[in-house]
């Protein structure tokens, strides 16, 4: 057997199950500093770098100490994917401190916490700020005796990162800019690990698009991008350039987002995370409709469809015809554009998505008005005006929907305003301090 680490022996060791003659070898080899297994243990992280690994930032300490540091760390290992299942059961963590008796310390619970908090992230925001910021806790009552200081201030950044994450999650953006401080603050303290610091980053990046502080968002997304291709991972600096794409998007740029993601998807691995390459294509999609490149994009879509066609879920298989729908409508194809649009309508509202559907309906007018059909155009705009009141949207989208229906009413209504007030809104959703300004010709 070699004196160089294979992912599978990684794993065994961290299950407890490597013969402990091979673990003081693993051990004995790990001090050398051996450029070849640390790239061994940087593979040991979750799928699409989405939560950056604990054992990331303990191996490199792991390197440097002695065996009983190495088997505390199986322990700890062992441990955490006992917590994570039991979490995973249901019942919170009161149900697993007390009726299963695990205390809320050490490092095994920190993982879970982390974990856990990630994997609720799309079902239970509030439980997953609960669990963030248990792990911040867990994270302060770490033993100093065990951790060196800068380890233990990466594990703190990481947490408070993740906690700031949950937040802005969950729209309390004043606490997740509070959170992002400490999580810097913590970082500046640290070791320097650059998985760390591109994880940070790219939630902070996040943060900063939806407080619409795009340029910001930019250069935090500029910063990823660089540890990570100095990290040799073109896979996430692709991944990197896919999210920088959509705040360039956001910020009113579809042009520039084609550019930026096509370089991200040349990139990225496929294998590695098909979901991604999916969604970036999917993205373009989105981008070239913008841009009003309709032909390219029903080419794109034709040469992508039965791959799209695999994405999981309801709402990404409308948001595909979605996009059908507005493609037969740049095309001039109106009756499969009035068919997907429909479609879409109908199953926004089953999903009682109310402001995607009031979108879809306001196309499907605007391919109507497009044919002329004026009494089936004013009645589904009329409808459309008591969804937009009935949704929670700022001031300045409800002002653009007054002067739609006002103009309704008195039979002013043109193509070109029902038009802009479509393209308004699109964009507000992602900027909504823009100002509308209404187009009556």
């Amino acid at each position: 057997m070699g004196q160089h680490l294979t992912l599978d022996e990684l794993q065994t060791l961290l299950q407890g199950s490597l013969p402990s003659l091979r673990t003081r070898e693993v051990a004995r080899h790990l001090s050398t500093g051996c450029t070849q297994c640390r790239s061994t243990l940087a593979t040991e992280r979750e799928p699409s770098a989405t939560a950056q690994s604990t054992w990331d930032l303990v191996w490199d300490t792991a390197a440097k100490k002695n065996r009983s540091y190495v088997r505390h760390l199986q322990r700890e290992a062992v441990r955490a994917r006992k917590i994570a299942a039991l979490l995973q059961q249901g019942g919170g963590l009161h149900a697993v401190c007390t009726e299963a008796n695990i205390s809320l310390r050490g490092l095994g619970m920190y993982q879970a916490l982390l974990e856990r908090s990630h994997a609720v992230r799309h079902d239970d925001l509030k439980e997953m700020i609960h669990l963030a910021r248990a792990a911040v806790e867990v994270a302060r009552r770490l033993d100093p005796k065990v951790y060196d200081q800068s380890l233990l201030a990466d594990l703190q950044a990481r947490a408070w990162g993740e906690l700031a994450n949950a937040y802005r999650a969950s729209d309390d953006l004043d606490e997740a800019e509070k959170a992002f401080g400490m999580a810097f603050e913590f970082l500046l303290e640290g070791t320097n690990n650059l998985h760390l610091k591109a994880r940070i980053n790219s939630l902070y990046a996040s943060f900063l698009g939806t407080r619409r502080k795009f340029e910001l968002a930019f250069t935090a997304l500029d910063v990823v991008h660089s540890i990570y291709l100095e990290l040799g991972d073109r896979h996430l600096a692709g991944s990197t350039l896919l999210t920088k794409a959509i705040y360039i998007h956001y910020s009113g740029q579809p042009d520039q987002a084609i550019d930026i993601n096509e370089m991200g998807r040349t990139l990225i691995e496929v294998r590695r995370e098909p979901d991604l390459a999916l969604k970036a294509i999917l993205n373009q999609l989105w981008f070239l409709v913008a841009c009003g490149r309709f032909r390219d994009a029903k080419r794109e879509l034709l040469r992508n469809r039965a791959a799209l066609e695999k994405m999981e879920g309801r709402v990404s298989a409308i948001k595909l015809r979605w996009l059908q729908g507005q493609i037969f409508a740049g095309l001039e194809e109106w009756m499969s554009a009035e068919f997907a649009l429909i479609e879409v309508k109908d199953g926004f509202e089953k999903l009682e998505l109310g402001l995607a559907a009031a979108l879809a309906s306001l196309e499907l007018a605007l391919v109507w008005m497009r044919q002329n059909r004026l009494e089936e155009t004013e009645g589904l705009v009329q409808d459309t005006f008591q969804v937009f009141r009935s949704l929670k949207l700022h001031r300045e989208a409800i002002g653009a929907m007054q002067i739609l229906n006002e103009a309704r009413e008195r039979k002013m209504m043109t193509v070109t305003l029902l038009d802009s007030v479509v393209k308004y809104l699109h964009r507000a959703q992602h900027d909504p301090e823009i100002p509308f300004i209404p187009q009556w010709v």
